[in-house]
């Protein structure tokens, strides 16, 4: 994006998307009770048709982070280097949002106010508090710009106090390992009793927690956190950077190691990690999610005779095989 359209973006997100760069944009009202994923970015795109739908939250910067988000959809669409490399990677879908909550972030956030809040410190959950009041970003923007500034691998998790939902979590990959196995992510909930839901509003804490994913796997990280009345901030991260246990030695932590699986789908060879589909033993496409028996199911229809067969629908003849016609 031009200069000229990154400043009005950040003076004016909808004029910017209609006017610069020719999207549709509309305020849906019914997305702010439909929305699936439990997060913060209340919105969805059309990009063939060059639409964006938001819900509409007015005097709200939670707003402006879901057009800043969606317009990350739309840069990314645009790129179609950029697009390979994320549909090749493993948890292609998790690394697709991340990459535009980072969007998102740069456009709402410049460096050098985040670099004046933070400085040369070890990242802390007052930084996200002490950002936010700083500028007129969401938390969101703010919990991403953070998590960008972890050293090693790490998150940045917003947790809503009333029902310990995670509202967001923007991930740090560990430099040389990447993804780990366990993460926090939108929608999970914290038991009753843990750690991050157990101290009082205006307080804070440094210590080792334990995090358990929806498939009830578990990874160590060290937190540091802060409560309101409404939500609760924390930044995890795998080592202990604050030194809280320096004698404690965490468990050792297991990362992506899903098997490199090669396809071709959607128009090209893909390359990417995960788990063959258990029937035909080949990848589900990290595009159109399909595998081989998917694909071939979509060209299949059932005979109308009285053999009740599977037939590719190009041997049935109104809806009859050879031996039924």
């Amino acid at each position: 994006m031009d200069a000229p359209t990154r400043e009005q973006f950040a003076l004016d997100p909808e004029a910017a998307l209609t006017t610069q760069l020719g999207l549709t944009v509309r305020g849906v009202a019914s997305l702010s009770s439909s929305r699936d994923d439990g997060g913060f970015c209340d919105g969805m795109s059309f990009l063939e048709d060059g639409v964006i739908l938001y819900a509409p939250t007015p005097n709200s910067r939670r707003q402006n982070f879901t057009l800043a988000h969606e317009l990350g959809h739309w840069i990314v669409e645009q790129d179609q280097g950029l697009f390979d490399w994320i549909a090749d990677q493993s948890d292609a879908a998790a690394l697709l949002e991340t990459v535009c909550d980072q969007i998102a972030q740069r456009l709402l956030l410049p460096d050098a106010l985040i670099n004046e809040v933070v400085g040369t410190s070890l990242v802390r959950a007052q930084h996200v508090q002490d950002l936010f009041d700083a500028s007129q970003a969401s938390y969101q923007a703010c919990a991403i710009a953070i998590a960008r500034r972890i050293r090693g691998l790490g998150a940045v998790v917003l947790i809503n106090r009333y029902d310990g939902e995670v509202n967001h979590a923007s991930i740090q990959p560990d430099p040389e390992d990447g993804w780990p196995l366990v993460y926090p992510w939108r929608g999970h909930v914290p038991p009753e009793g843990h750690a991050l839901r157990s101290f009082a509003p205006g307080t804070n804490f440094t210590r080792r927690i334990t995090w358990s994913d929806t498939w009830n796997r578990t990874a160590e990280f060290y937190a540091d956190a802060i409560a309101d009345n409404q939500r609760i901030i924390a930044v995890l991260a795998g080592d202990d950077i604050w030194k809280v246990e320096p004698t404690y030695a965490v468990q050792p932590r297991d990362f992506d190691r899903r098997p490199l699986l090669q396809i071709y789908c959607c128009g090209k060879d893909r390359s990417f990690r995960g788990y063959p589909c258990p029937a035909c033993d080949r990848g589900f496409c990290p595009v159109c999610k399909k595998c081989s028996c998917d694909r071939a199911s979509k060209t299949e229809e059932v005979c109308k005779g009285d053999c009740y067969q599977l037939f590719q629908r190009h041997l049935l003849v109104d809806g009859f095989c050879e031996s039924c016609r």
